[in-house]
């Protein structure tokens, strides 16, 4: 089955405005000062003005609340029922109110491409956050935001890789604001390095009080994208990164293996016998690829960062599903493709200790023959099926009723 091609659809403006308050005199300055640092770094001119609206503890968190259900509402709800049918969200999870209170604890200042406007809060007197919100507003003009975050159909890896871009571009800006020409002379190791570093406390703070996915996703944008982003400015400038904009990447892989973008090494696109499992009586409720970093996120539930990340290496391609059926049944279905049977095996091996840790029981003794094993396991009324396939890899999570039928849709 063909995929439908990626569109842009329009977004409409429902939010209410924003307060309107004077900036003090210092903000009105340090304004100043983040439009020309911006301006001057990234080597954009500003083509109109930007606002800047300081807002109250509550007014932040409401706008970041409207914000994230403009930026895809539906799509991230949808996305919390698959990982919760999945086991790896709480049942009932909404990852717009927990994605918008992430931001509001997180962040003191962001960029509302909505309202073409730098929203603060906490009176922030930071110079460098200011250039980096700035540089998103330079981002907007140049290259409208929302045409590129907001695509149809939804690919969670895309978005992913998307946002990595433009938070690694502003992050790049605001690390080179604070460091001047001593960035340009760390390696590209010592920059994810140091990276790695700030934001492992950072995980430390507050990784307690969300989800491994959603602390991953979040770090690997700019983790990730700030090296991913300096790569590609030391081949060719300011002018380079503008291209990225213009030809995005595709995928997680290609942000975090930088020589895949240049190569244009695309995602395998996979897809189970969707007509199969629609003639056997289940719609398709939502689908996404998960991608190499979403591999990542989902596993540190159950395993350590350094497992996740070696066993979301070699990632090729996957997609992962939920189904309905009768009175409401619900089917997690996920395949993935690798690069090598090894990768394959060492996401399986790592699949299985997340199940360990998640304290299901291994109900059927694991059947192992060379590139081909098989894991199933009981929790919570569910029966999840792993199963290993040379390059290929299969998760079926469900009733036990309908299970068994399920891998063998998916395995066509």
């Amino acid at each position: 089955m063909t995929a439908a091609p990626a569109t842009t659809l329009p977004v409409e403006r429902t939010l209410p405005p924003l307060p309107v308050r004077p900036l003090s005199p210092q903000l009105r300055e340090m304004r100043a000062r983040a439009l020309a640092a911006s301006s001057r770094l990234r080597e954009l001119d500003w083509k109109t003005e930007v606002g800047m609206t300081e807002l109250s503890g509550w007014e932040y968190g409401s706008r970041a609340g409207e914000m994230a259900q403009s930026l895809g509402g539906d799509e991230l709800r949808a996305l919390g029922r698959l990982a919760a049918a999945g086991g790896v969200l709480p049942e009932g999870t909404d990852l717009v109110s927990l994605g918008a209170s992430f931001l509001a604890v997180s962040a003191s200042a962001t960029y509302s491409p909505l309202d073409k406007q730098i929203l603060l809060v906490d009176k922030t007197n930071d110079d460098s956050l200011l250039t980096h919100e700035f540089t998103h507003a330079l981002q907007d003009q140049h290259f409208e935001l929302m045409k590129l975050l907001v695509v149809r159909p939804y690919n969670f890896d895309r978005t992913e890789a998307v946002f990595a871009l433009i938070e690694g571009d502003a992050m790049n800006v605001q690390r080179r604001f604070e460091e001047g020409d001593a960035y340009g002379r760390r390696s590209l190791e010592e920059i994810n390095r140091q990276e790695t570093e700030r934001f492992s406390r950072y995980r430390a703070e507050i990784g307690k009080w969300f989800p491994p996915l959603l602390i991953e996703t979040f770090i690997f944008r700019y983790r990730d994208g700030t090296r991913f982003v300096e790569a590609m400015r030391r081949r060719g400038g300011e002018r380079a990164v503008d291209e990225l904009f213009l030809h995005p990447p595709q995928s997680s892989e290609q942000i975090l293996h930088t020589e895949k973008y240049l190569s244009g090494e695309a995602p395998r696109e996979v897809r189970v016998d969707e007509a199969g499992f629609a003639s056997s009586g289940w719609r398709i409720i939502s689908s996404t690829p998960m991608g190499e970093i979403g591999v990542r996120g989902l596993l540190q539930a159950g395993v350590s960062e350094e497992e996740a990340r070696r066993a979301a290496a070699g990632w090729g391609g996957d997609r992962a599903y939920l189904f309905e059926g009768e009175r409401g049944a619900q089917l997690f279905v996920w395949k993935s493709v690798w690069d090598r049977s090894e990768d394959a095996q060492e996401f399986f091996r790592a699949y299985n200790a997340l199940q360990q840790r998640r304290k299901a029981t291994q109900s059927v003794k694991p059947s192992n023959s060379g590139n081909e094993a098989q894991t199933v396991w009981r929790e919570d009324g569910r029966v999840t099926i792993a199963q290993l396939s040379n390059e290929s890899v299969i998760i079926v999570r469900g009733l036990e009723s309908n299970v068994d039928g399920a891998l063998e849709l998916a395995r066509r």
